[in-house]
Protein backbone atom coordinates (compact mmCIF):
# COMPACT_ATOMS: atom_id res chain seq x y z
CA UNK A 1 0.00 0.00 0.00
CA UNK A 2 2.99 2.41 0.67
CA UNK A 3 4.15 1.50 -2.73
CA UNK A 4 1.18 2.80 -4.18
CA UNK A 5 0.31 5.83 -2.31
CA UNK A 6 4.30 6.88 -3.23
CA UNK A 7 3.56 6.18 -7.04
CA UNK A 8 0.20 8.37 -7.22
CA UNK A 9 2.38 10.98 -5.44
CA UNK A 10 4.89 11.00 -7.58
CA UNK A 11 2.92 10.83 -10.70
CA UNK A 12 0.99 13.80 -9.42
CA UNK A 13 3.89 16.05 -8.60
CA UNK A 14 5.44 14.98 -12.51
CA UNK A 15 2.24 16.28 -13.92
CA UNK A 16 2.29 19.40 -11.88
CA UNK A 17 5.77 20.45 -12.53
CA UNK A 18 4.91 19.42 -16.04
CA UNK A 19 1.99 21.83 -16.66
CA UNK A 20 4.14 24.76 -14.77
CA UNK A 21 6.40 24.05 -17.11
CA UNK A 22 4.08 24.33 -20.26
CA UNK A 23 1.59 26.85 -18.65
CA UNK A 24 5.40 28.69 -18.36
CA UNK A 25 6.33 28.31 -22.05
CA UNK A 26 3.20 29.09 -23.06
CA UNK A 27 3.09 32.48 -21.76
CA UNK A 28 6.32 33.24 -22.66
CA UNK A 29 5.28 32.52 -26.46
CA UNK A 30 2.14 34.73 -26.28
CA UNK A 31 4.60 38.03 -25.44
CA UNK A 32 6.84 39.83 -27.69
CA UNK A 33 9.44 42.23 -26.10
CA UNK A 34 10.33 45.20 -28.36
CA UNK A 35 12.88 47.40 -27.27
CA UNK A 36 12.11 51.19 -28.50
CA UNK A 37 13.73 54.45 -27.95
CA UNK A 38 15.30 52.39 -24.90
CA UNK A 39 11.32 51.96 -23.98
CA UNK A 40 10.07 48.00 -23.11
CA UNK A 41 6.64 47.33 -25.09
CA UNK A 42 5.10 44.50 -24.42
CA UNK A 43 2.41 43.64 -27.14
CA UNK A 44 0.17 40.21 -27.25
CA UNK A 45 0.32 36.67 -29.47
CA UNK A 46 -2.38 38.03 -31.48
CA UNK A 47 -0.79 41.01 -32.52
CA UNK A 48 2.46 38.95 -32.69
CA UNK A 49 0.91 37.11 -35.21
CA UNK A 50 -0.85 39.28 -37.27
CA UNK A 51 0.30 40.99 -40.19
CA UNK A 52 -1.06 44.54 -39.55
CA UNK A 53 0.69 46.81 -37.23
CA UNK A 54 -0.27 48.43 -33.83
CA UNK A 55 0.28 52.35 -33.64
CA UNK A 56 1.50 52.14 -29.89
CA UNK A 57 4.08 50.08 -31.37
CA UNK A 58 4.57 51.57 -34.63
CA UNK A 59 8.19 53.46 -35.03
CA UNK A 60 6.61 56.30 -37.51
CA UNK A 61 6.87 60.13 -37.04
CA UNK A 62 3.53 61.82 -37.21
CA UNK A 63 4.52 64.04 -40.24
CA UNK A 64 5.46 60.49 -42.23
CA UNK A 65 3.24 59.54 -45.52
CA UNK A 66 1.62 56.02 -44.59
CA UNK A 67 0.17 52.97 -45.62
CA UNK A 68 -3.30 52.39 -43.97
CA UNK A 69 -3.50 48.63 -45.38
CA UNK A 70 0.12 48.62 -42.50
CA UNK A 71 -2.86 48.89 -40.05
CA UNK A 72 -5.98 48.21 -41.52
CA UNK A 73 -6.98 45.12 -43.54
CA UNK A 74 -10.96 46.50 -43.11
CA UNK A 75 -11.02 49.12 -44.87
CA UNK A 76 -12.06 49.21 -48.57
CA UNK A 77 -9.85 51.17 -51.57
CA UNK A 78 -11.49 52.23 -54.54
CA UNK A 79 -9.01 55.00 -55.20
CA UNK A 80 -10.24 56.47 -58.57
CA UNK A 81 -7.54 58.22 -59.57
CA UNK A 82 -6.02 54.96 -60.23
CA UNK A 83 -8.27 54.21 -62.81
CA UNK A 84 -10.36 55.70 -65.59
CA UNK A 85 -13.07 56.09 -63.50
CA UNK A 86 -12.94 59.90 -62.71
CA UNK A 87 -13.97 63.09 -63.96
CA UNK A 88 -10.59 63.21 -66.07
CA UNK A 89 -11.29 60.44 -67.53
CA UNK A 90 -7.18 59.51 -67.30
CA UNK A 91 -5.31 56.89 -64.76
CA UNK A 92 -3.51 59.61 -62.77
CA UNK A 93 -2.43 57.36 -60.06
CA UNK A 94 0.33 54.09 -60.70
CA UNK A 95 -1.47 52.55 -58.35
CA UNK A 96 -4.39 52.72 -55.91
CA UNK A 97 -3.02 53.49 -52.04
CA UNK A 98 -4.19 55.44 -49.77
CA UNK A 99 -1.58 57.13 -48.16
CA UNK A 100 -1.74 59.71 -45.33
CA UNK A 101 0.41 61.81 -42.25
CA UNK A 102 0.83 58.99 -39.25
CA UNK A 103 -1.20 61.91 -37.32
CA UNK A 104 -3.95 61.96 -39.96
CA UNK A 105 -3.80 58.32 -40.61
CA UNK A 106 -4.14 57.63 -36.42
CA UNK A 107 -7.48 59.25 -36.18
CA UNK A 108 -9.02 57.68 -39.10
CA UNK A 109 -8.32 54.37 -37.58
CA UNK A 110 -10.26 56.20 -34.36
CA UNK A 111 -13.28 56.68 -36.91
CA UNK A 112 -13.06 53.64 -38.51
CA UNK A 113 -13.23 51.66 -35.07
CA UNK A 114 -16.29 53.68 -33.96
CA UNK A 115 -17.78 52.51 -37.73
CA UNK A 116 -17.26 49.11 -37.23
CA UNK A 117 -19.04 49.14 -33.81
CA UNK A 118 -21.94 50.19 -35.96
CA UNK A 119 -21.57 47.83 -38.51
CA UNK A 120 -19.48 49.43 -41.05
CA UNK A 121 -16.75 49.44 -42.70
CA UNK A 122 -15.05 52.91 -44.22
CA UNK A 123 -14.69 53.45 -48.51
CA UNK A 124 -11.90 55.47 -49.65
CA UNK A 125 -11.93 57.15 -52.76
CA UNK A 126 -8.48 59.43 -52.67
CA UNK A 127 -6.11 60.11 -49.50
CA UNK A 128 -2.49 61.96 -50.12
CA UNK A 129 -2.78 63.16 -53.53
CA UNK A 130 1.19 64.01 -55.76
CA UNK A 131 1.07 67.84 -56.21
CA UNK A 132 1.27 67.23 -60.21
CA UNK A 133 -1.84 65.78 -59.75
CA UNK A 134 -3.45 68.64 -58.34
CA UNK A 135 -2.17 70.67 -61.57
CA UNK A 136 -4.03 68.16 -64.09
CA UNK A 137 -7.21 68.69 -61.74
CA UNK A 138 -7.03 72.86 -62.31
CA UNK A 139 -6.28 72.29 -65.77
CA UNK A 140 -9.38 70.14 -66.37
CA UNK A 141 -11.00 72.83 -63.85
CA UNK A 142 -10.14 75.76 -62.66
CA UNK A 143 -13.05 76.54 -59.77
CA UNK A 144 -12.03 76.99 -56.87
CA UNK A 145 -14.68 75.60 -54.17
CA UNK A 146 -14.42 72.20 -56.68
CA UNK A 147 -10.46 71.93 -57.12
CA UNK A 148 -8.42 73.15 -55.06
CA UNK A 149 -5.70 75.74 -56.96
CA UNK A 150 -1.99 74.11 -57.19
CA UNK A 151 -0.93 77.21 -56.14
CA UNK A 152 -1.24 77.14 -52.35
CA UNK A 153 -1.97 73.32 -52.80
CA UNK A 154 -5.19 71.26 -51.07
CA UNK A 155 -5.17 69.52 -48.25
CA UNK A 156 -4.82 66.05 -50.14
CA UNK A 157 -1.26 67.43 -51.41
CA UNK A 158 -0.57 67.57 -47.97
CA UNK A 159 -2.02 64.28 -46.94
CA UNK A 160 -4.53 65.73 -44.66
CA UNK A 161 -7.67 64.93 -45.96
CA UNK A 162 -9.74 61.79 -47.76
CA UNK A 163 -12.33 61.46 -49.66
CA UNK A 164 -14.60 58.67 -47.74
CA UNK A 165 -17.84 56.46 -47.72
CA UNK A 166 -19.46 53.96 -45.90
CA UNK A 167 -20.14 50.22 -46.91
CA UNK A 168 -22.63 47.40 -44.87
CA UNK A 169 -21.49 44.43 -43.65
CA UNK A 170 -22.60 43.22 -47.02
CA UNK A 171 -19.97 45.77 -48.87
CA UNK A 172 -23.01 47.59 -50.12
CA UNK A 173 -22.47 51.24 -50.46
CA UNK A 174 -24.69 53.29 -48.13
CA UNK A 175 -26.75 55.94 -50.05
CA UNK A 176 -25.22 59.32 -49.56
CA UNK A 177 -27.33 60.57 -52.82
CA UNK A 178 -24.57 61.07 -55.48
CA UNK A 179 -21.18 59.20 -55.89
CA UNK A 180 -18.13 60.31 -55.32
CA UNK A 181 -16.79 63.58 -57.78
CA UNK A 182 -20.47 64.65 -58.26
CA UNK A 183 -20.30 68.19 -59.34
CA UNK A 184 -23.77 68.58 -58.70
CA UNK A 185 -26.02 70.92 -56.05
CA UNK A 186 -27.40 67.15 -54.91
CA UNK A 187 -23.50 66.88 -54.02
CA UNK A 188 -23.52 69.96 -51.78
CA UNK A 189 -23.74 68.39 -47.77
CA UNK A 190 -26.23 69.99 -47.23
CA UNK A 191 -28.85 69.99 -50.10
CA UNK A 192 -32.00 69.97 -48.80
CA UNK A 193 -34.03 68.46 -51.19
CA UNK A 194 -32.86 64.87 -50.88
CA UNK A 195 -34.64 61.53 -49.13
CA UNK A 196 -34.19 61.36 -45.75
CA UNK A 197 -32.17 58.56 -45.44
CA UNK A 198 -29.25 60.24 -47.60
CA UNK A 199 -29.23 63.44 -44.85
CA UNK A 200 -29.44 60.69 -42.10
CA UNK A 201 -26.17 58.77 -43.45
CA UNK A 202 -24.41 62.30 -44.43
CA UNK A 203 -24.71 63.47 -40.87
CA UNK A 204 -24.16 60.06 -39.19
CA UNK A 205 -20.38 60.33 -41.62
CA UNK A 206 -19.68 64.01 -41.11
CA UNK A 207 -20.55 63.31 -36.76
CA UNK A 208 -18.11 60.64 -36.14
CA UNK A 209 -15.42 62.56 -38.71
CA UNK A 210 -15.54 65.32 -36.90
CA UNK A 211 -15.50 63.79 -33.34
CA UNK A 212 -12.18 62.20 -34.69
CA UNK A 213 -10.42 65.70 -35.83
CA UNK A 214 -12.10 65.50 -39.05
CA UNK A 215 -14.00 68.49 -41.07
CA UNK A 216 -16.44 68.47 -43.25
CA UNK A 217 -17.06 70.97 -46.33
CA UNK A 218 -20.38 72.22 -47.88
CA UNK A 219 -19.12 71.54 -51.62
CA UNK A 220 -18.60 67.73 -50.74
CA UNK A 221 -20.33 65.77 -48.85
CA UNK A 222 -17.74 63.12 -49.13
CA UNK A 223 -14.23 65.41 -48.34
CA UNK A 224 -12.96 65.83 -44.68
CA UNK A 225 -9.70 67.29 -43.81
CA UNK A 226 -7.60 66.77 -40.87
CA UNK A 227 -7.94 69.51 -38.50
CA UNK A 228 -4.22 69.98 -38.57
CA UNK A 229 -4.81 72.19 -41.45
CA UNK A 230 -1.71 73.39 -43.00
CA UNK A 231 0.52 72.29 -40.24
CA UNK A 232 2.48 69.50 -43.32
CA UNK A 233 3.97 71.05 -46.41
CA UNK A 234 2.36 70.11 -49.83
CA UNK A 235 4.16 67.24 -51.32
CA UNK A 236 4.82 65.96 -55.14
CA UNK A 237 6.32 62.57 -53.59
CA UNK A 238 5.27 60.14 -56.14
CA UNK A 239 3.33 56.65 -54.68
CA UNK A 240 6.15 53.75 -54.00
CA UNK A 241 3.86 50.50 -56.07
CA UNK A 242 6.02 47.71 -54.53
Amino acid sequence: MRYFIFYVSFIFLFSACNNTHSEKKNTEKSLLVINKDSSTFTISKKIQNSHLLDTLTANFNDSDLVDITLFSDKAVLKIRYATKDNFLDTILYPCAKCLLRYEVLKDLLRAESEFAEDGFRIKLYDCYRPLHVQKLMWKKIPIPGLVANPATGSRHNRGSAVDISLVDSAGKELDFGTPHDNFSKKARTFYADLPDTVKKNRMYLRKVMQKYHFKGINSEWWHFSHTCGTKYKVSDKSFDCN
